[in-house]
This record gives structure tokens, C-alpha cells and sequence, in this order.
């Protein structure tokens, strides 16, 4: 079973991002690089960090904004990119399965 990464929608996560107990899993998404348990720490300021979900936000404009690269063009299937990146129809697609709209 996938799951799907709550920062860029791709249904490839071998594990949940985060389990019951609300932990990171440490994986790495194999379409946007964001690794849980890492990434996510965004601090703001000494001993202060971003919300969760404000973390995944922002990366998630930075990623976009840098063209949709794939982290690894084997771990994504080939229809769905064009020269490592995520092509603009898959893109929209699978950021549906966040309830993100382009």
C-alpha cells in the first residue's frame, strides 16, 4: 500500500509521512525530497518552529516555484514527467489528493 505525501500529493510513500502518535516516519517523498521528522522542524527563531502544516506550505510554493523537480525520475512514474520534473497536469492531479488547487 502507498501513501500519499502531504506536501505534494504523490501516492508513493511506502509508509505514512506521520503515525498515530503523530511522529514523523523519516521517509524521504520520492517526487518532492521533503523528508519527514527533518524538514518539518522549521525554526523561526531560537527554540521556536513553524507549524507542521505551515512547514509543508511553504515548501511545498518553494518546490513549485522551482519547476516541480523530481527528487528521482525512478521512483515516479514515467508518464507522469518531462525532463525531472513533474509535468503541470500530473501536478494538478496529484495535488487534488491534498485538496491543493493550482
Amino acid at each position: 500500500m502507498c501513501y500519499v505525501c502531504p506536501v505534494c500529493g504523490f501516492e508513493g510513500l511506502p509508509e505514512p509521512a506521520y503515525n498515530e502518535y503523530n511522529e514523523a516516519s523519516f521517509e524521504i517523498c520520492s517526487c518532492c525530497f521533503f523528508q519527514f521528522g527533518v524538514d518539518d522542524d522549521a525554526e523561526i527563531k531560537n527554540d521556536a518552529y513553524m507549524e507542521r502544516e505551515d512547514t509543508h506550505k511553504l515548501y511545498r510554493k518553494q518546490w513549485i516555484d522551482d519547476g516541480a523537480k523530481l527528487m528521482s525520475s525512478f521512483g515516479y512514474p514515467a508518464s507522469r514527467q518531462t525532463n525531472g520534473k513533474v509535468k503541470p497536469e500530473a501536478l494538478t492531479k496529484q495535488l487534488k489528493n491534498i485538496n491543493v488547487l493550482l
